[in-house]
């Protein structure tokens, strides 16, 4: 049972034609590619990769969303009995945070159901799923010979559309020379993104100008350049 006393929670995604696309260029080219080609997965299963806050639960939804899955997290499989998982009725399976620390025999259970019903399934973690575990045995040669698709760091361009993203979510507007002056000169990770934007938030201002957004980088420790 699951700590609430229920049923594990499975949600179903589905696209939502107001949903922002995906960036499909630069960092995410790869692995966007390697989700689409999901029908022709080695053993119908993959591994997606990724530094915190670099997109794997929204490309993961856009997966469940195209392939019909359910999706369920790593932190509710390590909370779950195992008849339980054993039971799921489910034609494909993508597991989100599947790296969590305490999900090791939920994820074999989970995996072992979808090998026997030939139910493709997507897992999301962030490191090469070879190191997610050290035991059971099983579990971890099999996470071992799992193909991988990486979410690479972030480049220049991938950072000023993620950047525009992040500031039209707060309902900010930047010009492009503020964008791109960010982008060539901020911290080069997917975490520092979103700090940015909430550093804009606080910026008098608002990166509406080279002086507002070098004050931006400023108040974040970053070299302005």
């Amino acid at each position: 049972m699951t700590p609430s006393g229920g049923q594990l929670f499975l949600d179903f995604p589905r696209i939502d034609p107001d949903q922002r696309p995906l960036i499909e260029t630069g960092s995410y080219a790869a692995a966007l590619g390697a989700l689409r080609r999901w029908k022709h997965w080695p053993g119908g299963q993959l591994a997606l990769v990724g530094e915190p806050f670099a997109g794997k639960t929204r490309a993961l939804r856009l997966w469940a969303s195209d392939a019909n899955a359910a999706l369920v997290t790593g932190q509710a499989l390590a909370a779950a009995e195992m008849d339980e998982i054993a039971r799921l009725s489910v034609s494909a399976l993508a597991i989100d945070d599947a790296d969590h620390p305490e999900a090791a025999l939920g994820l074999l259970a989970a995996l072992n159901l979808c090998r026997d019903r030939g139910a493709p399934v997507l897992l999301s973690g962030r490191t090469h799923p070879a190191g997610w575990f050290t035991v059971p045995p099983d579990l971890r040669s099999r996470l071992a010979a799992m193909p991988v698709a990486q979410i690479e760091p972030p480049d220049d361009e991938t950072l000023a559309f993620r950047l525009r993203e992040e500031c039209a979510l707060r309902h900010l507007i930047l010009p492009d020379e503020s964008v791109a002056y960010l982008a060539n000169r901020m911290e080069r990770s997917w975490l520092a993104v979103s700090q940015v934007a909430d550093q804009i938030e606080r910026t008098p201002g608002r990166a509406e100008s080279l002086r507002s957004a070098r004050s931006v980088l400023l108040g974040l420790g970053m070299d302005p350049g």
